[in-house]
């Protein structure tokens, strides 16, 4: 109880504090001093430059704070992070018409869009390294057989539910009958994403060892891998139809995937040489390819997420004693580039348009458990897997996270310019949110009842 009051003192004082600092940010007219050999001269500057740090420090701090507040009562720490954007953020401030200072001016997120690029690189990099030959090997048939089920069951129910109903949502029944098509791909594909992250935190908590753990997180990675091609063929599809130079698509989307993967590879070879020669810490080297990832991203247009994926996959398969130290910088650095990236995408999450698409959200979230239940039974039998793994195993592939909202993230900007394209991510968030709450109380549940958790 003493943590809990200290915790909420703290974050209620950072708003204060914020708030009395934009209060007089606005008095000021919003002028800065920009000191010089001149002397200081009062000049105007681009809109959110000068606070742009603030909004940063706020929304780390924020997120940081609510997070440890959700974790009190068993709750993951990405959802407070989520739900703390969305209070800090423009959208909210504006559906509600507040009249006290915004603690997030939408001109500053644009300035945090770094810290996007930094994020989806790192969790490609974490995802990446979980993938291990040794276990796929060994498991490759059953492993294959339980994400062709569940894959197929999530994207068959999903889809086949929008075609029906999607006359009477209208953020399909509006459109042309191409841009219905790729609604519903997507969502029918994102629904499919689950979290190795999460997975993977929630077996390190619980310490949890035995065929239904490695199943689950072979599972997870595998699968997600699979969607990350998917997703990013079907997003290069469509910028490469809707791109104003001429072209192949169909060349368009190969060179997407396939320098990805070379991209990858470029940079796994200069992260595992930077570990051979570097005797300190790789903090630096980690943040510096992480932003060369998706600096290439835009100048070569590839999917950033996938080219993490491919390099730390290369580095753990290829390189696994010298990639120990690169991980473990990596882990250094998720708990706050993670707290900053669902904080920003918080912030963003339109509310008026959340407001309508509620019901779809909650029906998405629906139709996937049910995807996911039917997929895995099939799944199961087909495999001949017996329980725990049969009966619990759809449990570890609710969570949502990290690569949900890297891969929403990508659709908004290969959307961009379309007037759906702020609704389609916010109905996108809404669903991975819901999954962030209900996910790992129930991965627990089925980890529980499998035996394997070490008490």
């Amino acid at each position: 109880m003493k943590r809990l009051a200290t915790l909420v003192f703290s974050l209620v004082l950072l708003l204060v504090a914020v708030a009395l600092l934009r209060h007089w940010t606005a008095s000021a007219g919003g002028r800065t001093m920009l000191p010089g050999l001149l002397g200081d001269l009062p000049l105007p500057a681009p809109p959110g430059v000068t606070t742009a740090a603030l909004s940063l420090g706020l929304l780390l701090l924020g997120a940081f704070l609510l997070g440890e507040i959700l974790a009190l009562a068993n709750l993951p720490r990405v959802s407070g992070a989520l739900l703390f954007g969305v209070l800090a953020g423009p959208e909210l401030h504006q559906a509600l018409d507040l009249r006290l200072p915004m603690l997030v001016p939408r001109d500053e997120l644009r300035y945090l869009e770094l810290i996007d690029a930094l994020a989806v690189s790192l969790i490609g990099l974490v995802a990446g390294g979980e993938i291990r030959l040794d276990f796929l090997r060994r498991t490759g048939a059953v492993v294959a057989r339980l994400v062709i089920s569940e894959m197929s069951g999530v994207l068959l129910l999903i889809g086949a539910g929008l075609a029906a109903l999607g006359g009477f949502v209208p953020l399909l029944s509006e459109r042309t009958a191409p841009e219905r098509w790729y609604l519903t791909a997507v969502l029918a594909a994102m629904g499919v994403a689950n979290s190795p992250a999460i997975v993977t935190a929630m077996l390190r908590e619980t310490k949890a060892a035995g065929v239904f753990a490695r199943t689950s997180l072979a599972v997870t990675v595998v699968k997600d891998l699979t969607l990350v091609v998917l997703v990013s063929a079907l997003l290069a599809a469509w910028s490469a139809t809707h791109a104003t130079s001429g072209g192949s698509p169909a060349l368009a989307v190969a060179w997407h995937l396939s320098g990805s993967l070379l991209v990858g590879v470029l940079f796994a070879g200069l992260l595992g040489l930077a570990a051979l020669k570097t005797r300190g810490r790789l903090d630096l080297v980690v943040v510096v390819v992480g932003f060369a990832i998706a600096l290439a991203g835009r100048m070569l247009s590839i999917a950033p997420l996938l080219a993490g994926i491919t390099a730390g996959f290369a580095l753990a398969n290829l390189l696994p004693r010298r990639s120990v130290r690169l991980f473990r910088s990596i882990d250094d650095l998720l708990p706050a580039t993670y707290a900053l990236f669902f904080a920003v995408a918080g912030a963003r999450i339109g509310i008026a348009s959340l407001a309508t698409l509620w019901p779809l959200a909650l029906g998405l979230s629906l139709l996937r458990l049910t995807g996911i239940w039917t997929g895995l039974r099939v799944g199961c039998a087909w495999a001949r897997v017996q329980p725990p793994v049969r009966t619990w195993l759809w449990t570890t592939m609710v969570p949502q996270a990290g690569v949900s909202i890297a891969l929403a993230a990508e659709a908004r900007a290969a959307f961009a310019g379309q007037p759906w394209a702020d609704a389609l991510h916010a109905l996108l968030l809404a669903v991975v949110a819901l999954h962030e709450i209900v996910g790992p109380p129930l991965m627990r549940l089925g980890l529980l009842r499998s035996g394997e958790v070490q008490r």
